[in-house]
C-alpha cells in the first residue's frame, strides 16, 4: 500500500533506521504506521511551512540502495554502499559506533584476510552515519570513501604465482569502509590458506597502532613461506596528532630484504633489513643475544641522551621485529649452491649472526627555551652492520663486517637533580644546563684465507664520547666546558681460533669444552662495544 503525502516536514522515522529494511511490513502494520506517519506529520505541517514534498512508500522494503532514508532532524541513521548480509558488514555495524575512531578497525582485518576460506574474489563495502537536516545527506554511502578517510590501512599481497591481493580499510568520524581486491590471476588453495594465516598478524598491526600508546607489531609478517607469498606490503595513514602517535607507517618484507618506517609527532623510526646474505647468519642462539645486546645499547642512548620513551620503545619493536624469522639459515660447508663460500664456527664467532641492517631513530626538534630559540633539544641514534664475503673458493676468502653506532643529541637540564625545569621568557626562569651529547662507537672483523690457511683474524673496537656542558644562570653564560674521551683495541684472535679447529678434530669431551669456550671468547670480543671505559686505551693483543 502506498500513502503519499505533500507539502510536509519530512517523513518521522525510528533514530535507528538504515538504508536497507530487512522485514517487509504486512498490510496491517503498514495500515498502523501509514496512520501514525499521518497523524505525525500532520500535526508537524501546522509549525512547517510547505515549501516542499516528500513521497513515501510503505509495504514492500526497496529492493536497492537506490532509497532515501529520513529521520527527526538531529538523529542519524546509518546508509551502506552495498546490502549489509554478511559478517563484515556486521562487524562494521558495530565498530561504527565504538567512540575512538582508531579503535573501528576491531577484527575487521582478520575477517578481511579469512574470509579467503571460503572466498577468492573481491569484496567491497561503506557504511556512514547521517544525520537528518544536512545538506546533501544520503542513506547511501559513497563507495570511495577509502580515498578521503582519515585514518587508512591498506595491505598488498603478491603471491608466487603472479596474483596481488590488495585489502583496504578506511575510517573517519562519520564512516567506515573496506575493501578487498584480487588481480593479476586466481588464488590457488595454497595462496588462500597462507592468506587467512597472517589473518592475526593483520589484525596485530593494525591493533598496535590504535593502542594507547601506540605500538609497532609486525613480526607476525616476518613468518610467511616464501614458495607461495612472493611479499607483503603494509601501509598506514592517520591524522592523530597526540604525543606518541602514530601517523605514518610504512612495512615490506620478502625474501631478500625487509623495511619498516614509522613517523609521528615524536619523531621517526626506520629500520631496512638485508637478507641477501644468508651465509653470514649465525644460530637462533647467537641471534637472539645480539639482538638483546643491541636493544641494550639503544635503551642506554635513550638515557644518555634523554630520547623520547615512547620513540625508543617504537625503535626497539621495530629492530627485534624485523631481525626474527629470517625464514634462511647459513649454508653449510660442501652444500652452498654455486657462488656462495660457507663459513666455518669460528667465522661466526667473529660475527654478530644477523642480517646486515641500517636502524635509526630521529626525535623531532624542540626549541624549548623562548629566550634561546637556537638552544635546540634534539635526539638521533642510528646503529648499522655491513658484511662482506669475497673470494675465488672457499679456500681463498676474506670477511668483513662492520658494527656502528652513533648518538647524536641535546637537551636542557635543571641545575640539580631535585630541581624542576620550567623555561620561560623571564630571566628568573634561566637557571639551566644545556647539554650536547656526540658518540660514536665501532667493532670490525677482518678474516683472511690463503690456500686454506687462516692469514688474519683480528677484531678491532672503538668508542667515542663527547661531551659538552654549557651552564647559565640568569640566562647569563657561566661556564661552557667539554669532556672527550675516547678509546680502542684491537685483538688478534688466530691462536684462539687455531684452538677450535684442533678441538673439532678430537673426540675427547674435555677438548669439546674447551672449544666451546674458545668460540665464546671469540664472540666476546667481536661486539659492538657499550662505550669507551670499557676498552683499554690503546691495547692491542694476541689471543
Amino acid at each position: 500500500m502506498n500513502v503519499n503525502l505533500s507539502a510536509v516536514s519530512p517523513l518521522v522515522a525510528n533514530s535507528t533506521s538504515a538504508a536497507w529494511r530487512t522485514t517487509p511490513l504486512t498490510p496491517l502494520a503498514a495500515l498502523k504506521e501509514a496512520t501514525a506517519a499521518a497523524q505525525a506529520t500532520a500535526a508537524a505541517a501546522a509549525a512547517v511551512p510547505a515549501t516542499s514534498a516528500v513521497s513515501v512508500s510503505l509495504g514492500q522494503a526497496p529492493a536497492s540502495a537506490d532509497a532515501q532514508t529520513y529521520t527527526l532532524p538531529g538523529r542519524t541513521t546509518t546508509a551502506w554502499s552495498q546490502r549489509p548480509g554478511d559478517a563484515i558488514s556486521s562487524l562494521m555495524a558495530g565498530n561504527l559506533g565504538l567512540p575512538s575512531v582508531t579503535t573501528r578497525f576491531n577484527g575487521l582485518g582478520a575477517a578481511m584476510l579469512k574470509r579467503f576460506d571460503t572466498e577468492a574474489g573481491g569484496f567491497s563495502q561503506s557504511v556512514t552515519l547521517a544525520t537528518s537536516g544536512a545538506s546533501g545527506a544520503s542513506a547511501i554511502a559513497p563507495a570511495d570513501l577509502f580515498a578521503t578517510a582519515d585514518n587508512q590501512v591498506k595491505l598488498s599481497i603478491k603471491t608466487a604465482s603472479g596474483a596481488t591481493v590488495e585489502l583496504s580499510l578506511g575510517s573517519q568520524a562519520d564512516g567506515l569502509s573496506v575493501e578487498v581486491k584480487v588481480s593479476g590471476g586466481e588464488l590457488n588453495d595454497a595462496e588462500r590458506k597462507a592468506l587467512t594465516q597472517l589473518s592475526d598478524a593483520f589484525q596485530d598491526a593494525i591493533d598496535g597502532l590504535g593502542d594507547v600508546p601506540p605500538k609497532l607489531s609486525f613480526g607476525g609478517f616476518t613468518d610467511f613461506d616464501p614458495k607461495v607469498l612472493s611479499s607483503v606490503d603494509f601501509t598506514a595513514r592517520s591524522k592523530a596528532d597526540g604525543k606518541g602517535a602514530i601517523q605514518a607507517v610504512d612495512f615490506h618484507a620478502d625474501a631478500k630484504a625487509r623495511s619498516l618506517s614509522a613517523t609521528g609527532p615524536s619523531g621517526t623510526v626506520k629500520v631496512d633489513v638485508d637478507l641477501s646474505q644468508p651465509a653470514i647468519l649465525g644460530n637462533a642462539t647467537q641471534q637472539a643475544q645480539a639482538v638483546a645486546r643491541y636493544l641494550r645499547q639503544a635503551d642506554a642512548a635513550g638515557s644518555r641522551g634523554r630520547g623520547d620513551a615512547a620513540l625508543v620503545a617504537m625503535f626497539k619493536d621495530a629492530f627485534s621485529q624485523l631481525n626474527s624469522n629470517y625464514g634462511v639459515t647459513a649454508p653449510l660447508a660442501g652444500r652452498e649452491a654455486p657462488g656462495v663460500i660457507a663459513l666455518n664456527a669460528g667465522d661466526h664467532s667473529l660475527l654478530s649472526g644477523l642480517a646486515d641492517f641500517n636502524a635509526s631513530m630521529v626525535q623531532a626538534p624542540d626549541a624549548s627555551n623562548p629566550m634561546s630559540p637556537e638552544e635546540v633539544d634534539t635526539f638521533s641514534y642510528k646503529l648499522s652492520q655491513d658484511t662482506s664475503v669475497t673470494g675465488k673458493d672457499p679456500r681463498n676468502r676474506t670477511i668483513h663486517q662492520d658494527q656502528k653506532a652513533q648518538l647524536v643529541a641535546s637537551f636542557h637540564r635543571a641545575l640539580s637533580p631535585d630541581a624542576t625545569l620550567l623555561l620561560t621568557a623571564a630571566k628568573e626562569s634561566q637557571f639551566y644546563e644545556f647539554v650536547q651529547i656526540d658518540d660514536e662507537a665501532k667493532a670490525s672483523t677482518d678474516i683472511t684465507y690463503k690456500d686454506g690457511a687462516r692469514t688474519d683474524a683480528t677484531v678491532t673496537q672503538s668508542a667515542r664520547q663527547s661531551t659538552r656542558v654549557q651552564r647559565y644562570l640568569m640566562g647569563k653564560l657561566e661556564s661552557d666546558t667539554t669532556v672527550p674521551l675516547a678509546r680502542q683495541r684491537v685483538s688478534d684472535v688466530r691462536n684462539l681460533l687455531s684452538s677450535v679447529e684442533k678441538a673439532d678434530m678430537s673426540h675427547d669431551a674435555d677438548d669439546a669444552r674447551r672449544r666451546d669456550q674458545a668460540l665464546a671468547v671469540a664472540a666476546s670480543l667481536a661486539v659492538l662495544p657499550d662505550g669507551p671505559t670499557g676498552l683499554r686505551q690503546g691495547s692491542s693483543a694476541a689471543v
